[in-house]
């Protein structure tokens, strides 16, 4: 991991430097894929009130499409280091969960309640008015509106047609073949 170090309002010095180095070097551990990472650690010196908080500490690691960010904030520039290198590491283990392992916080299968509604019926009935507009119009209404899709009357085609919002981006068109 490539780490560069830059001070704000003061110099760093060699032992801090290296402090930086072995701190957040351990992340590789955490998660394999920060091995060719870029790390950029800007430390400034700050005015503060609180003296606990006069030196703060931004670390930025980049690899692979992976972007984790934390800042700490502390009296001495080391331990600003040492607090934003504790929270990259939870960062870095929450990621590694992700990747390898999916996701641990799924809902569990909550019981069935029953509703007391029937399978085969519609639970609700809307009832709106269809006006005849191009696609165009039709993708202005599903974003003012924020819905997933959209029904309306294709000026071109002269029948129903639907719009929807796909997963993968952009918009689908339904058109039934039969008039």
């Amino acid at each position: 991991m490539e780490i560069i170090v830059r001070g704000k309002h003061f110099t760093v010095s060699p032992e801090l430097e290296d402090r930086a180095q072995n701190k957040l070097g351990h992340l590789e551990r955490y998660l394999p894929l920060l091995s060719d990472a870029t790390c950029d650690v800007d430390l400034a010196h700050e005015k503060a009130k609180n003296p606990e908080r006069r030196f703060v500490a931004h670390v930025n690691v980049s690899a692979h499409g992976l972007h984790l960010h934390a800042t700490g904030h502390a009296e001495q520039p080391e331990a600003a280091i040492d607090h934003a290198a504790q929270v990259l590491a939870r960062q870095a283990r929450r990621q590694k969960t992700r990747l390898y392992h999916g996701r641990q916080d799924r809902p569990r299968e909550q019981p069935r309640v029953d509703t007391g509604l029937q399978p085969d019926v519609p639970a609700r009935t809307k009832r709106f008015g269809i006006k005849p507009m191009s696609v165009a119009e039709a993708t202005e209404q599903i974003e003012a509106l924020g819905h997933s899709f959209y029904i309306f009357e294709h000026v071109d085609e002269e029948r129903v047609a639907v719009l929807y919002r796909r997963h993968a981006g952009g918009y689908g068109l339904i058109i039934p073949d039969n008039p």
